[in-house]
């Protein structure tokens, strides 16, 4: 006996049976249902062929260049290298050449020295002559051999590691905080050390006991410099001057990566600074005070003030910025808002301070510093050391994941592309994403 239309209004038996769904159908309904499921392709064709639009709209040029500058400067960077190194080789062989020169010149003089002694006592007897002709025939040999030197120069090609650059095998998409990477490295420091930390591609800047230290990617402190300018607020690294910017109190301070010699920035004049953040044509400065205001220095030709921003128009309202972090024409600034009691994070134009997007972290509200850096380009690592948590904060302004770290978190950094440390009491530890 055949079933009956499976359409409830329908009062025909049904004829076929439609696989894709297991209706039963009338011959009628089962052709409105056929045309039914074969119009809804043309919707789909639609988005299928924008999506082709859209491919075929993309400029590879516009994806590549940031990324190409990176390359770049990169490559740039290589060259300043090789051509120092270049001129450390070639100041080594002057100071070769001229110290054999140096031998010959003494030795020229102590005889000339010699024979001045002999013609003034007239004294002279056939060992004299004799010491002073193979002496002089000594000589003529060097200088023979000076004249015709072979200088014995190793060299050997430069190889160049293709790991140097790894292009498209970044997992960092994949990060979870929840699931952290397990340490691959801790370097102890004691309790006494300022909780500060910047990064480059290369190196960790970082206080350890009393030492500014810079670290390697091998976990390896490489350089370091006796600290004694006072409690370390925030520091930064200037791409632009190929320096760290050092923060105490009163004073910033610049630190070159490679001679470690620090010294004041005059232009800047004393205040009670608390952060700072770089670009590629600016410092940016706060206060440790409840004004709401971010300074903007110029890095070249000179470091000068440029403009003062105000995160609010409020004049009552009190906020502080405790970090501040630049990527791509952005300023990702964390707020510390007393007047709401409340931690925010922001992110604004780097040219007009317009507001892009702001979040509330959600914490039991305390006065402690915020410290974040920027991670896989423009999301966000922030550490709020008072209630022990990390947070991970998306490009578009999402929380993405939040978690407890234990010892207790108070700074947070990557450096090398790919090392993430962290801060604590007693120890810098190192994951590697």
């Amino acid at each position: 006996m055949s079933q009956p239309c499976a359409i409830k209004t329908c009062k025909r038996a049904s004829r076929t049976l439609c696989h894709c769904c297991n209706q039963n159908l009338c011959r009628d309904h089962f052709n409105e249902h056929d045309d039914l499921l074969n119009s809804q392709l043309n919707p789909l064709t639609d988005r299928v062929n924008v999506l082709g639009d859209r491919l075929t709209a993309i400029k590879i040029d516009n994806i590549n260049n940031e990324y190409r500058q990176k390359l770049n400067q990169w490559r740039m960077n290589c060259h300043k290298k090789i051509d120092l190194y270049y001129e450390q080789k070639c100041q080594e062989l002057d100071r070769y050449v001229t110290e054999k020169l140096d031998e010959q010149r003494k030795e020229i003089a102590n005889l000339r020295s010699t024979m001045i002694e002999l013609i003034d006592k007239q004294e002279t007897t056939k060992n004299d002559i004799n010491s002073l002709t193979l002496a002089i025939y000594t000589l003529e040999q060097k200088m023979n051999e000076i004249e015709q030197i072979h200088i014995q120069v190793d060299m050997h090609s430069l190889v160049i590691d293709d790991n140097l650059i790894q292009i498209g095998k970044s997992t960092m998409h994949q990060f979870d905080l929840l699931n952290l990477p397990p340490l691959c490295g801790v370097i102890n420091r004691s309790r006494m050390s300022d909780n500060s930390l910047a990064g480059n591609d290369r190196f960790l800047l970082t206080c350890i006991d009393s030492n500014l230290c810079l670290i390697d990617n091998a976990l390896s402190v490489v350089k370091q410099n006796k600290w004694d300018y006072g409690d370390i607020e925030d520091m930064c690294w200037s791409e632009v001057l190929k320096h760290f910017f050092v923060l105490v109190k009163q004073n910033v301070l610049l630190v070159d990566e490679n001679t470690m010699s620090i010294k004041k920035v005059q232009q800047i004049k004393d205040e009670n600074w608390n952060s700072c953040g770089c670009s590629d044509k600016s410092l940016y400065l706060s206060r440790y005070d409840w004004d709401s205001s971010m300074l903007e220095f110029s890095l070249l030709p000179s470091i000068q003030l440029l403009n003062i921003w105000k995160t609010t128009d409020n004049l009552e309202q009190k906020q502080r910025l405790d970090a501040i972090t630049y990527h791509n024409g952005t300023l990702a600034l964390a707020i510390n808002d007393q007047s709401n009691e409340a931690k925010l994070i922001e992110l604004r134009s780097s040219k007009t301070f317009k507001l892009l997007w702001s979040i509330q972290l959600d914490v039991n509200y305390n006065i402690a510093v915020l410290r974040c850096c920027r991670f896989n380009h423009d999301d966000l690592l922030l550490v709020d050391w008072r209630t022990s948590y990390l947070f991970h904060i998306t490009n578009d302004g999402k929380i993405k994941g939040t978690n407890e770290y234990q010892p207790v978190p108070y700074n947070i950094n990557l450096f090398s592309s790919n090392i993430l440390a962290i801060l604590t009491g007693t120890t810098v530890n190192f994951h590697k994403l």
